[in-house]
Parts: structure tokens; C-alpha cells; sequence
């Protein structure tokens, strides 16, 4: 769901600030939100723990405390800050956008994100997630960003100079408004009329997305429960990405031909198959590197797989 690379000329300064890709490849779906700072509470590295400096400062309020299995055990506001520390800069267009606040509420509809599994699958899921996320809103590439180019995640909500208008208007069953166009919005980029109408349809608003796309822009809640609708939800004959990376995904003989195991590369075939099957590449090496990223802070190993060079994507 994400398109090449393109650079946003900011006022803030004289650098440009490179905008996140979006993949435009078709997605037909079958279907209609730390324990402290560095996530300690349960996880099995104690090297990476210690180097990390893991502190336990939990939260006291809601459903984030120290004893608890839901995300907020996992995800606290403290970590979420830590994860995207440039989001809210003056150089990133989608400042003051996204909060912890609208990503816990999104995932309230969404019970088994970061619930499945034990506390070193789940915080991979959220690595994971965010690894991907980031890298369709990274606004850290191809500059010298401060704190690096993973720190520059959540930059963006939509997609700059889209070359299209994601239309397919042989999708008879969720029809392209007209002067609509179905870029790339959000943290996963959602993209395609298809796309917009089944997560519509999900949420009871299939009419009001369809004609409105602009909608996942002005409510950050509604903007999470896109991509996590995306991650949550099988497509087509794609397991959901959350299958993938909590181990709930078994291939068949026609993934095992095609290269496909379990790990993190599926992931990224799932979002955008496109970058899969021509060998190494950039974007994919991004994605990777958020993900890195992100298992460090959170003191778990990065699994398997991490890639999808050597991976047919799955039209084929």
C-alpha cells in the first residue's frame, strides 16, 4: 500500500524532509492499543535488558499496570514517547496528529493485538507493527535526522504527490466516490477504494469512508483502527499479518515453493509484496531496521525470516 519516495521541502528549514512510502499494490480482503520504559516485565534477554538500562516505571492508571496482559503492560505512554520521539516535531506534517491516547482507544476494538501469546510475542507483534508503520511514515530517511532515521517514525499520515487516485473501478461492491481519491492514509497507508469501503464496512461507516476519505485525517483513533484492521484482518489468500508474527500462521506446500516461512519477511509481503522476490533493496531493509529497533527497546529477539528478498509475493 505505499508508493516510491518523495521529498517535502519544509519552511522549518533548508533540508528536505523525505516522505514515507505508500504501496500501491491491490489488496482484495476477505473480510467485511512497558511494563516500563524498556518493556522488563517478562522479557528473556537479559544482555540486551542491561544494556538497555531497563527501568520498571509503570503505570498507575487504566489498564497499563505492571501485573497486567493487556497492550498497555506492554505499550505505556512513557514507552510510546520513547519509540517516536520526533513524531511531534515542527518538520514533520502530521505533527500533534498522533497520540498514545487515540492508538490505546484504536486498540480497544482490536483484543488480541499485543494480547496473544506470551510477553516476548507480544511485544514483538508490537514491534513488529510498529516497525512497519514507521517505516510507511518515516520522515527520517535520506537527511542527517537527529537521533537517526528510526527515530523519525509517525512523520507523515498521508501520502505526498500520490500518482494516482487508487481507484479500481472494476470493484463494483465498493464504488469509488467520484472526485475521491484513496491514497495512502494513516500509519499503514491504507490505499484503494476496496481497502476504504472493507474497513468502512467494519466500522459501520463503508458509505461515509468511501465518500470521505479525508475522515481517517481528522480523528487519530479512527486513523489506528485502520491499520490495525489492516494487521488484524487475512486478505485474500493472505494470512493476517498478526497470524504471522505470533506464530499462528502455517504455510502451505504453494508458500513453502514460494519461499515463504514464518517471520517478519511475510510481514512485509503481506504490506507490500511488491518490494518481495528481486533480492536485497532499500525500503525492505528499512522496514527491517525499525524492527530492530523496536525488539531492542523491548529486550526480545527478532525471530526468523526477518526479509522477503528471495520471496515470491503472494500473486504468485
Amino acid at each position: 500500500m505505499r508508493a516510491p519516495a518523495m521529498s517535502f521541502s519544509s519552511s522549518f528549514s533548508s533540508f528536505q524532509l523525505p516522505v514515507s512510502a505508500k504501496h500501491g499494490e491491490k489488496h482484495h480482503l476477505t473480510a467485511v492499543s512497558p511494563r516500563s520504559q524498556w518493556g522488563c516485565g517478562g522479557a528473556t534477554n537479559d544482555h540486551r535488558l542491561k544494556k538497555n538500562g531497563c527501568r520498571c516505571n509503570c503505570d498507575k492508571g487504566g489498564t497499563a499496570g505492571c501485573g497486567g496482559h493487556g497492550l498497555g503492560s506492554i505499550l505505556t505512554r512513557e514507552m510510546f514517547e520513547e519509540m517516536l520521539p520526533y513524531r511531534n516535531d515542527a518538520r514533520c506534517p502530521a505533527a500533534g496528529f498522533y497520540t498514545y491516547e487515540a492508538f490505546e482507544a484504536a486498540a480497544k476494538s482490536f483484543p488480541a493485538f499485543a494480547t496473544t501469546g506470551d510477553d516476548a510475542t507480544r511485544k514483538r507483534e508490537v514491534a513488529a507493527f510498529f516497525g512497519q508503520t514507521s517505516h510507511e511514515t518515516n520522515g527520517g530517511r535520506g537527511w542527517n535526522a537527529p537521533g537517526g532515521p528510526y527515530a523519525w517514525g509517525y512523520c507523515f499520515n498521508k501520502q505526498i504527490k500520490p500518482k494516482s487516485d487508487y481507484c479500481d473501478r472494476g470493484n463494483q461492491q465498493f464504488p469509488c466516490f467520484p472526485g475521491q481519491k484513496y491514497y495512502g492514509r494513516g500509519p499503514i497507508q491504507l490505499t484503494w477504494n476496496y481497502n476504504y469501503g472493507q474497513f468502512g464496512a467494519s466500522i459501520g461507516q463503508q458509505k461515509q469512508l468511501l465518500e470521505n476519505p479525508d475522515l481517517l485525517l481528522t480523528d487519530a483513533t479512527l486513523c489506528f483502527q485502520s491499520a490495525l484492521w489492516f494487521w488484524m484482518t487475512p486478505q485474500w489468500i493472505k494470512p493476517s499479518c498478526h497470524d504471522v508474527i505470533v506464530g499462528a500462521w502455517t504455510p502451505s506446500a504453494r508458500d513453502e515453493a514460494a519461499g515463504r516461512a514464518p517471520g517478519y519477511g511475510v510481514v512485509t509481503n503481506i504490506i507490500n509484496g511488491r518490494e518481495c522476490g528481486h533480492g536485497w533493496n532499500a525500503a525492505g531493509e528499512d522496514r527491517i531496521g525499525f524492527y530492530k529497533w523496536y525488539c531492542d527497546m523491548f529486550g526480545v529477539d527478532y525471530g526468523d525470516y526477518l526479509d522477503c528478498y528471495n520471496q515470491n509475493n503472494f500473486k504468485k
